[in-house]
């Protein structure tokens, strides 16, 4: 994409605080911005708001923008875009971990005996385990049981709520955070896979 370097002229009244130019500079680059992020990210959603991100700080630091600024942009894109995928990458490692964890506690506990289900059934922990699931914050709760009692994927659950993935990766993970702490690890967490 062949787009004009945003000019001396303009850079000035956005250091000045001219709001009109940078809406003018959001509003010629976004689309080209979104590209490169979406190259690294691979979801427009995101790329989306790595891009308002970066305008962001853009607006935060117009003081000291100097120009040339576009490659200071791209730049800025580039570096949003790998730290979303280095922050990404970490929870779906941290969440593998967990669920390793789990599973090696699930055969070596509860897979083992008779009747594993029985078990379960005999005990008050799913009525404990309920209890806790509605104390989470309303959004966490909803995010929550649509991934673990519906089985629906991040992705499902973002489309339905008009959220980002991101989102319901953080929402998860408050979620998991305080059922480990009120029920603890990894017994507790391993009785919510057979709900």
């Amino acid at each position: 994409m062949n787009l004009p370097e945003i000019s001396e002229n303009l850079i000035e009244q956005l250091n000045h605080g001219n709001t009109k130019a940078f809406d003018k500079i959001y509003h010629t680059y976004y689309l080209y911005l979104c590209a490169i992020a979406v190259y690294y990210v691979h979801d427009k959603r995101v790329a989306g708001e790595i891009v308002n991100d970066v305008f962001v700080a853009f607006w935060q630091n117009r003081h000291h923008i100097t120009h040339p600024a576009l490659p200071y942009l791209r730049r800025a894109i580039q570096n949003a875009s790998i730290s979303y995928l280095r922050s990404s990458y970490f929870n779906e490692k941290q969440m593998t971990e967990q669920m390793e964890e789990i599973w090696a506690f699930l055969e070596n506990h509860i897979l083992s005996s008779d009747n594993p289900l029985q078990a379960l059934e005999h005990s008050e922990m799913n009525t404990i385990i309920m209890k806790k699931v509605e104390e989470l914050p309303a959004k966490c709760r909803a995010i929550f049981k649509a991934s673990l009692y519906e089985g629906k994927t991040y992705s499902e659950i973002a489309e339905e709520q008009n959220i980002n993935v991101t989102t319901v990766r953080v929402q998860m993970k408050i979620a998991l955070t305080k059922l480990r702490e009120s029920l603890g690890t990894p017994y507790m967490i391993a009785i919510l896979m057979f709900l």
